[in-house]
């Protein structure tokens, strides 16, 4: 049960301990990248805006449900891998994963102005949401070779740790 909670606490502050550099680096700039997205789909569909902070928040706050929670779908392909084992197909499957962690962090942000409440959204904010988590997975995908060697190593690095947490998850298939 202790190894447990630790893993919860560990998960819950990787994405920001500030004594692994190259990982705060990739989850600042998969957010960074996420929020953009998010940002981008909101304003081409004419949805109602939120603010760059309240996505960052949300964005930020999902990385440490990103492994656990998409743990049942198994674990992602390397956005390094360039074999032709999916290619963009497996990027959009693995960036739908995300989708439930995602999620979380909307109703524990919600949670946090509102106190506790059922999760409640609209069937056009989920879409986007959805769409937008989706879609930033192959856009990473297709970006990261092109990047400079420290950022490239940041989402390396970050992409790890969410395999790390794919693994340690009570929620993974059996087959994974």
């Amino acid at each position: 049960m202790t190894e447990q909670v630790q893993n919860v606490l560990s998960n819950a502050i990787a994405p920001v301990d500030i004594r692994k550099g190259k990982q705060v680096v990739g989850a600042v700039e998969y957010v960074a990248l996420e929020v953009a997205v998010s940002k981008i789909v909101r304003v081409m569909l004419k949805m109602e805006p939120r603010g760059i902070l309240e996505l960052a928040w949300i964005h930020a706050l999902s990385i440490p449900f990103m492994g656990g929670l998409g743990a049942p779908f198994g674990k992602s392909k390397n956005l390094l891998d360039t074999t032709d084992t999916g290619g963009y197909t497996a990027a959009f499957k693995d960036g739908a994963k995300g989708i439930p962690a995602v999620l979380a962090a909307q109703w524990v942000i919600a949670t946090a102005y509102k106190g506790f409440h059922f999760p409640w959204f609209t069937m056009k904010d989920l879409l986007i949401t959805a769409g937008s988590k989706t879609i930033t997975r192959p856009i990473a995908y297709s970006v990261i070779q092109n990047l400079p060697k420290d950022m490239e190593d940041g989402l390396t690095v970050l992409d790890a740790l969410i395999a790390r947490q794919v693994d340690a998850s009570n929620l993974k298939s059996k087959d994974s």
